[in-house]
């Protein structure tokens, strides 16, 4: 195999720009032509975010289709199961990015997200940077606690999660650490999508950019107590 026409996705995958075809241990992978068009666009945009909008036409190339940002992670997430070598990172506001291949430099900066989607507890990621500090990014364990599905939440600020029952004395605590600029750990009453109350142990830290000492994000971790809390809560009626 000629490398020298090729880019190199991974150690062990090459995608020829020419056949627009991807190989992976020198073996020539099958993919559907959806497949093929959204790789297209995410190498041509290497380490570059593209849009989900973009991505949608291009790959089904029809203006008079509705745009469907479901189609769009629908397909990210085949390619990725049918191509787990590469990486490809999701970002706020429907945005994705095919990361560039570097020999021999280990960068655990590209699994991050895919380390703390596979946490047991729930994970947030907000963005104080931007209006109202939303939130960019939830795993797994916090969809599964709160019956959020991520797209439900991205974007949103995460005091929705409090209700109408706003009377919490930590809740101005967190209003102050945030403030402030510093970690903290509460007990907060929360609620799912069904009204389901849940006590969450929050512990948030904010997270600085280590050369200019900028603050990029905040970081929550959700622990549900709340069976601990009644049990409490129950003691305390009895004596």
């Amino acid at each position: 195999m000629n490398t020298k026409t090729l880019i190199k996705l991974s150690d062990r995958c090459y995608w020829n720009p020419l056949t627009q075809t991807i190989s992976q241990d020198n073996h020539a992978l099958i993919l559907t032509s959806s497949m093929t068009k959204l790789l297209a666009i995410l190498i041509e945009h290497h380490d570059k975010l593209v849009s989900s909008v973009d991505i949608f036409f291009h790959v089904w190339d029809d203006y008079d289709k509705e745009f469907n940002p479901k189609n769009v992670r629908n397909l990210i997430s085949n390619l990725r199961k049918r191509i787990p070598c590469l990486v490809i990172n999701n970002y706020y506001g429907g945005r994705y990015v095919l990361k560039k291949y570097r020999d021999n430099v280990p960068d655990i900066t590209d699994y991050v997200l895919e380390i703390l989607d596979q946490a047991k507890n729930g994970i947030t990621i907000s963005d104080p940077n931007l209006p109202d500090n939303p939130i960019i990014f939830v795993n797994e364990a916090f969809s599964e606690l709160f019956e959020y599905t991520p797209d439900e939440v991205i974007g949103r600020n995460c005091r929705f999660l409090h209700g109408e029952d706003r009377d919490q004395i930590a809740l101005k605590e967190v209003k102050d650490a945030l403030i402030e600029k510093r970690d903290i750990t509460v007990i907060l009453r929360n609620y799912t999508k069904s009204g389901e109350l849940i006590f969450n142990e929050l512990t948030i830290s904010p997270i600085f950019d280590k050369k200019t000492e900028k603050l990029k994000y905040f970081l929550g971790v959700q622990k549900n107590v709340t069976a601990i809390q009644k049990l409490i809560q129950q003691i305390k009626r009895m004596l």
